[in-house]
């Protein structure tokens, strides 16, 4: 992969990616996805899913009965796979597309999944769209309450291979903790030039939902069965 794709959570977290060295593109978008059960939610207009028996499908990729595959070339997109909890998929119906997930008490994976060995600048983790608009989130990062909705993470090597070998993938994990709103929205990016502004291309991103408030949709009856 050389771009970087939109994720989505709620109860969720999605995750965040572009692939790249300082060398490839500013301000690159890291894979962020929680260390729990999660479903992919994902944008009909990249990505279909295929089951057994249909062209494409590769049982060793298979997450609740479905591949999920690139809509243009047909491929597998490996920095969606590298979500330990993955356990399916499900079409957008609101243009949020990521890792859903249920908890405000969770770990935040930051993953530098990328084609070649690269080094993210200065990652930033960063908090917003809060659901209701407005509402001011109670923030733990390992512990700490985070001051304002960004958190600097520092440098993030990535130099090691993955297990097929085709790419390369170095984390950094989070205990995270969150409080007083419906669900908040998260992502990374190497922030390289130190100015706090993400200027790089389309991000993954993520949104963490409490699970004590009523839910918008339907869809959320899914994921709160993988985490019964």
């Amino acid at each position: 992969m050389s771009h970087c794709k939109r994720f989505s959570a709620s109860f969720l977290i999605a995750a965040l990616f572009v692939l790249a060295s300082s060398s490839i593109m500013a301000d690159p978008c890291l894979v962020v996805y929680p260390g729990g059960p999660c479903v992919y939610r994902y944008d009909v207009n990249e990505y279909y899913t295929v089951g057994p028996g249909e062209p494409y499908y590769d049982a060793e990729y298979d997450r609740g009965g479905k591949v999920l595959l690139e809509l243009a070339s047909n491929e597998i997109d490996g920095s969606i796979y590298q979500a330990p909890g993955l356990q399916g998929f499900e079409e957008s119906i609101d243009g949020n597309e990521g890792y859903i997930f249920v908890g405000t008490d969770f770990e935040l994976i930051v993953d530098g999944f990328s084609n070649i060995p690269a080094t993210f600048v200065n990652v930033l983790v960063v908090f917003d769209k809060v659901v209701p608009a407005g509402c001011p989130p109670t923030i733990y990062v390992d512990g700490s309450l985070l001051s304002g909705m960004t958190f600097p993470m520092g440098d993030l090597v990535v130099s090691t291979p993955t297990p097929n070998g085709k790419n390369y993938s170095d984390t950094e994990s989070f205990d995270i903790n969150w409080r007083g709103c419906y669900g908040v929205h998260i992502w990374a990016f190497s922030d390289e030039n130190y100015n706090g502004v993400m200027d790089g291309g389309e991000c993954f991103t993520a949104y963490s939902h409490d699970m004590v408030v009523p839910t918008e949709s339907s869809s959320w009856g899914g994921v709160k069965t993988i985490n019964r």
